[in-house]
């Protein structure tokens, strides 16, 4: 197997890891969680204001975690505890970036790629996406922050149905019920809103997204703003009538 099957492309603003195992729909083995959490990190550590996960393939955006590795699970305890802690750290590795992330789904999404997108502040979607949660049908659970994430997208019924049905449902059913914040035609593309995002003042990405998790500082954020550069940027061209220019 190739050492990592998630890459980490830069373009300006924007840095996108983007899953390639299209072989395998993009299933993560339990070798590759760590793979995952240390593109994230580059990707976090970049000069970039915007966080894109995507696919390689239009096909499939991610299977979940690798089941042929799951009867190996049955007899080995240690490993178990291993899947569980490398997946909730890459996880909550995405959920602490300090900018905006985005993902962009298209194909098939599930399980674990469920989780994997839900990590995101916010989710896109192509119009021909699918979506499922489906540990009911293996006979097993999910994890408790992931659930936590779910209830807190889709209210606990919502969640509920998903989970105790193990049910597919498309595009415009995720968008409907708030798993996915809009369903767009050309979702490679991110409609306008990657442009949108990354157009902005860095400052005001960054104090925002902390604001909104509850970080704390958010109040000096707030008044430090006042004295940055992009604040003066942004209040030169709004009173030139231009497009602000952010140096990042």
């Amino acid at each position: 197997m190739r050492m990592s099957m998630f890459r980490l492309e830069l373009e300006g603003p924007v840095a996108r890891v983007v899953i390639d195992r299209g072989e395998k729909r993009n299933a993560i083995p339990i070798g590759q969680w760590s793979a995952l959490e240390k593109t994230v990190n580059e990707a976090a550590a970049s000069d970039a204001r915007l966080v894109i996960i995507t696919s390689a393939d239009p096909m499939s955006f991610c299977a979940g975690a690798d089941l042929s590795e799951m009867p190996g699970l049955i007899d080995d305890v240690k490993k178990r505890h291993i899947f569980r802690g490398a997946m909730t750290s890459a996880l909550a590795r995405i959920r602490a970036v300090n900018k905006p992330t985005l993902a962009i789904v298209e194909g098939g999404c599930f399980g674990a790629g469920v989780s994997l997108a839900m990590a995101c502040d916010m989710r896109i979607a192509g119009p021909k996406s699918t979506y499922a949660i489906t540990p009911a049908r293996f006979g097993i659970s999910y994890p408790q922050p992931d659930l936590a994430r779910l209830a807190e997208l889709v209210g606990p019924g919502q969640a509920a149905r998903l989970l105790f049905t193990a049910t597919f449902i498309d595009a415009e059913e995720a968008h409907r019920i708030g798993l996915v914040e809009m369903v767009c035609g050309q979702a490679a593309t991110g409609c306008d809103i990657i442009d949108s995002i990354a157009g902005n003042a860095p400052y005001s990405l960054y104090a925002l997204k902390a604001t909104l998790a509850g970080r704390f500082g958010v109040d000096k954020r707030f008044d430090d703003a006042f004295a940055s550069a992009d604040f003066q940027e942004g209040w030169k061209a709004f009173r030139s009538g231009r497009k602000p220019d952010f140096a990042g």
